[in-house]
C-alpha cells in the first residue's frame, strides 16, 4: 500500500507539470504494456523454481528539460502476476518431502522516476536512451503444501530500489494540436542481488525476494505528445 500511494502522489505531480507546462514543455503521456519473467531462487538442494512470464500495464508522464533533448519521466506498472511451477521432493536426505507451490503466485509492480535523452531519427522517429530508478514490490503470495509439514500459506513482500536502463524506438503521427504515437522498447536492470541461502517457502528473507526480482522488460506503448 505504501509503494502505491507513492506510485499516485508521483503520477498526480508529473500530470500536473505537464498540464500546466504544456505551452513550452514537450509533454508526452504514454500507457504501456510490459512483459517480465521473475529471477529463479532454490527452494530445496537441486530445486530452482521460476515463474512465469507476466505482463501488467503502466503509465509514463515525460516533459522536455528547457526546449533540450534531455526529458524528465515519472511512471509505473501496475500489478501483474504469475505461477511458481515447483511441484516435487525439495529433500536432499530420505525421507521424500513433495513440496507443491503451483498454486502460490509471485506478484510484481514498481514505480519509478528517470530521465531520458531522445535523438529524433528524422521528423517521426525518435530513438531513446533511458535511466532511472524504479522501486520495485516483490510479493509471492498463496497457497502450498509439503508432505512434511502440510498445508500452508505465503505472503512475503519486499520493495527493492535499484536503477534500470531502457532503449526505446517510437512513431509519431499528425493529429492537429497533438502527435499520438507508438513504439517498443527493452530495459535491463544494472543491480542484480544474488541468493545467498535456500530457505524454506514459509520463511523467504528479504535476500531471497530481491533475489527473485527481474533482470529485463520489454514493452509496447502508446500515446500522444503534445
Amino acid at each position: 500500500m505504501k509503494s502505491l500511494s507513492i506510485l499516485a502522489a508521483a503520477l498526480a505531480t508529473g500530470a500536473l507539470c505537464a498540464q500546466e507546462t504544456a505551452d513550452s514543455l514537450n509533454a508526452r503521456v504514454i500507457l504501456f504494456g510490459e512483459t517480465i519473467q521473475t529471477s529463479g531462487v532454490l527452494l530445496g538442494q537441486g530445486v530452482k523454481d521460476q515463474a512465469g512470464y507476466q505482463t501488467g500495464p503502466g503509465i509514463r508522464i515525460v516533459g522536455q528539460i528547457d526546449e533540450s533533448r534531455w526529458y524528465w519521466e515519472v511512471g509505473g506498472r501496475f500489478e501483474s502476476s504469475a505461477r511458481m511451477v515447483t511441484n516435487r521432493d525439495i529433500s536432499s536426505t530420505p525421507p521424500p518431502n513433495v513440496l507443491d507451490a503451483t498454486q502460490t503466485k509471485i506478484h510484481y509492480s514498481y514505480w519509478s522516476l528517470g530521465g531520458a535523452y531522445l535523438l529524433p531519427l528524422g521528423s517521426a522517429v525518435d530513438l531513446g536512451f533511458h535511466l532511472e530508478g524504479r522501486g520495485e514490490t516483490i510479493n509471492p503470495k498463496g497457497q502450498y503444501s509439503t508432505t512434511a509439514g502440510g498445508v500452508g500459506y505465503i505472503d512475503a513482500h519486499n520493495v527493492y530500489f535499484r536503477p534500470w536502463v531502457r532503449l526505446s524506438l517510437d512513431v509519431k503521427f499528425s493529429a492537429g494540436s497533438f502527435r499520438p504515437l507508438i513504439g517498443v522498447e527493452a530495459a535491463a536492470a544494472l543491480v542484480k542481488t544474488s541468493q545467498s541461502q535456500v530457505m524454506p517457502l514459509s520463511a523467504l528473507d528479504a535476500n531471497t525476494l530481491r533475489a527473485m526480482a527481474p533482470t529485463w522488460s520489454g514493452s509496447v506503448y502508446a500515446g500522444f505528445q503534445f
